[in-house]
Formats: structure tokens, C-alpha cells, sequence
């Protein structure tokens, strides 16, 4: 059974948060990678039609992990008090779902975000992740573990991968799409 992430010192406001808030994340995240990659090979193998996937954090291990991925992109439709939050955030022209994706698959997101950040380190010399701090409050990256060495930019793959969550299931991207991504981000090495 897939254990969710309930163990973060902090929430996922990291605008909100001090720099000795944001560095507990840093320590939990060092601390817990292992066991949060662990988890997710757990889930992958133990599922009907998977048992034979290669966690070997190779790019082509992405393929049948993206697959595995959409066929578990889990949604529930929000309370009307949520949607209305949502929507006065929003400004009117701006279409959005009556819907969110689940805490489970929000941690399946970190999980592999994690894993899809470990396959660019184990791949690719010299890369290795870090926490982010900018001057800007704004900076959507601010306090959060990204793999600097991609030019001026730098990797948030938690971020790319809660992204393509929430593409999984509005079915505008489908399971190859992980694949793929890796093969767009591996354009801006050196």
C-alpha cells in the first residue's frame, strides 16, 4: 500500500515561509529522498502489469513510469466553498476546473519528481540538487530543491512533475509526455 507523504515540516506556501522554515524542507527532503524514491518503486512494482519495471533510473525507465503514472492520476471534485476560494483567485476570463488532483497524487508527484530529478544526476556529471533562494519573494522556485546546471535556468523537477499531474488528468498529455520531458530538459545541458 502507498504511504502519502505526511511527515513535511512545513506546507507548500514556500512564499510565505522564512529562510529557517524553508531550510527545514532542505533537511527533510536529505532526509527522506531515499525512502520517498523507495516508496514509489514499491507502488510501481507491486501493480498489476509492472512488476517487471527497471527502477534504474535510466531515461528509458521513464517511459513505462509515465504510463504508470497516468493510469494513477487520482482527482476529486471540489466543495463549492473550495471552488468559490478558487475561483476569486482567478480572474473571471480565466477558465478553471471544478476539480483538484488528490493528496495522493500530489505526493506521487513529489515522489517522482524526485525520481525523474535523479535520473539527470545519475545520467549526467556534475548535477546535484540544491535549494533554491532568490532576492524575490516571488520566485515560484524560492526554497524549493532544484538541479542547477541547465544554463541560466535551473530544474525544479517536483514543479514539472506536479504540472504534468494536473496535464495527466485533464487527459491533455498522456504517459510518454514524462519521457519527453526529460528529453526537452536534457536540451539545456552544457
Amino acid at each position: 500500500m502507498y504511504q502519502v507523504i505526511n511527515n513535511l515540516p512545513i506546507d507548500y506556501d514556500f512564499q510565505s515561509k522564512t529562510k529557517e522554515e524553508l531550510k527545514l524542507y532542505a533537511k527533510w527532503f536529505e532526509e527522506n529522498k531515499e525512502s520517498r524514491l523507495q516508496e514509489l518503486i514499491k507502488a510501481v512494482k507491486t501493480t498489476k502489469g509492472y512488476e517487471n519495471w527497471e527502477a534504474d533510473y535510466s531515461p528509458e525507465s521513464l517511459k513505462m513510469l509515465g504510463k504508470w503514472f497516468e493510469e494513477n492520476v487520482e482527482t476529486e471534485k471540489l466543495s463549492e466553498e473550495e471552488y468559490k476560494e478558487k475561483r476569486a483567485a482567478v480572474p473571471d476570463e480565466i477558465e478553471i476546473q471544478d476539480w483538484d488532483i488528490t493528496i495522493k497524487t500530489r505526493s506521487l508527484a513529489v515522489d517522482i519528481g524526485i525520481y525523474f530529478g535523479e535520473v539527470f544526476i545519475k545520467n549526467h556529471e556534475g548535477l546535484k540538487w540544491e535549494q533554491y533562494f532568490s532576492r524575490s519573494k516571488y520566485d515560484m522556485d524560492i526554497g524549493h530543491m532544484v538541479i542547477k546546471g541547465f544554463g541560466k535556468i535551473r530544474l525544479n523537477s517536483i514543479w514539472v512533475i506536479y504540472v504534468l499531474a494536473s496535464s495527466l488528468a485533464e487527459k491533455i498529455k498522456d504517459g510518454t509526455r514524462l519521457y519527453e520531458l526529460y528529453n526537452v530538459w536534457e536540451r539545456y545541458l552544457g
